[in-house]
This record gives C-alpha cells, sequence and structure tokens, in this order.
C-alpha cells in the first residue's frame, strides 16, 4: 500500500488523487504524505481540515478507509525533518517555478534540462524546501473491507487520541 488515493472536497466535486504514502504511525494513528504547498489539495485540506484516504492491497485482497483530522506542515520542525530524508531526485518536482496544476501552452513548456537531467546539487535543491508540505491525518475513523471468494467482510473502527473507542462489524 505505498501508493494511496486521497480525497477532498472542492465544491460539490470530490476530488481525487494519487499519492506515495510517506510514513504511517501505527501509536498515534497518524499518515503522511508530501505535497506542493501551492496544490490545489493544500487549499482543499486547509479550508475543511480534513483527508479521505484509501489503500488497496491486491495480494491481500483488503481494502483500507481512513479519515480524520489533517493538518498540512509547511517549514515547521516535522516538515524540515521529512525534507532532510527526501531523496535528490524527488526534490526536483519542488523546484518547478510554477505550481501544479497551471495550464501550459504545450506539454514541454514547464522542461528545465538541468531538473529533467537532475542536474542539480543537494545544495541548490534546497530552494525547493520553501514549497514543499507534509500532509498529516489522525485516523479517528477506519474501514476495513476484505474480498473474498466465500464471503466479503468489512469492519469499522473509531479511535480518540490514538486510542481504539469502538470497533464493530459492517454488511460488506
Amino acid at each position: 500500500m505505498h501508493l494511496v488515493v486521497v480525497g477532498t472536497p472542492q465544491g460539490s466535486i470530490a476530488r481525487m488523487r494519487t499519492v506515495v504514502l510517506r510514513r504511517v504511525d501505527i501509536d498515534t494513528k497518524k499518515i503522511y504524505f508530501h505535497t506542493d504547498v501551492r496544490s490545489a489539495k493544500t487549499a482543499d485540506i486547509e479550508k475543511t481540515g480534513l483527508l479521505r484516504w484509501l489503500a488497496y492491497d491486491g495480494l491481500q485482497r483488503s481494502q483500507l478507509f481512513l479519515c480524520g483530522k489533517t493538518v498540512v506542515h509547511h517549514t515547521d520542525a516535522l516538515c524540515r525533518q521529512h525534507w532532510s530524508d527526501t531523496q535528490h531526485f524527488s526534490r526536483r518536482c519542488y523546484l518547478l517555478p510554477e505550481g501544479p496544476g497551471r495550464p501550459l501552452e504545450d506539454s514541454d513548456a514547464y522542461i528545465d534540462e538541468a531538473l529533467a537531467g537532475f542536474q542539480y546539487s543537494l545544495e541548490a535543491s534546497e530552494k525547493g524546501f520553501e514549497h514543499f508540505a507534509v500532509v498529516e491525518t489522525t485516523a479517528d475513523r477506519m474501514e476495513w473491507y476484505y474480498t473474498f471468494g466465500r464471503g466479503n467482510k468489512r469492519a469499522e473502527f473509531h479511535y480518540e487520541h490514538g486510542i481504539l473507542q469502538s470497533a464493530c462489524w459492517l454488511t460488506p
């Protein structure tokens, strides 16, 4: 479950995006991904303070829905720590002059040869930190859905402050 889908409300539309799951803290029920602070999802999260996650593992035939209070970390200590763990090649995304989702004249209009060829130093990549953000969700609700030939299973879990408060089986 390295690639997950996150959803934010934008008016009457649910905006879905695939992101890279960066960290899971089982004890606190916190999950994290990285994004460009200039992205529309960041603005959506800041409006509502919520995010819905969907993860699927085909080998385990399991699907997880998670949701809860969400915070965008930008230029704080947690953001700096994640940034320092970020690989050189991943920093390229945050060095683009425009944020994600901006209209272009053509598909190659944004290509910078130095960025495309990773011809920038780790020191030069530090400039990208100003656009880097870490999204943290504290899951207060989780649904597990298991697909099985003899009958699917589904369960729901509620947490407060990382502590399980209730769990129940649901009809699939």
